[in-house]
């Protein structure tokens, strides 16, 4: 993981103004943009390029679906 200047375009193109607030930024694996949310302390992982969402599992981040992912990181499920 490499921590520069944050991009916040992946997380602002799927979340309201409001939601974003709630997360912070981390860093980036290659394209992958890493958030971290505020209260849940669970990470949203954003291909910056594809806009296709991850999951850290195993070692390794794998594709995962966006509904999935943001009812997660939400702490829904």
């Amino acid at each position: 993981m490499e921590v520069r200047e944050p991009d916040w375009r992946p997380l602002e193109a799927v979340l309201s103004p409001r939601a974003f607030e709630d997360f912070m930024y981390m860093g980036h694996v290659g394209d992958l943009m890493l958030y971290k949310h505020r209260d849940t302390r669970r990470y949203l992982n954003i291909d910056a390029v594809t806009g296709q969402f991850y999951r850290y599992a195993n070692g390794c981040y794998v594709e995962a679906e966006r509904d999935w992912v943001l009812d997660h990181v939400q702490g829904l499920i």
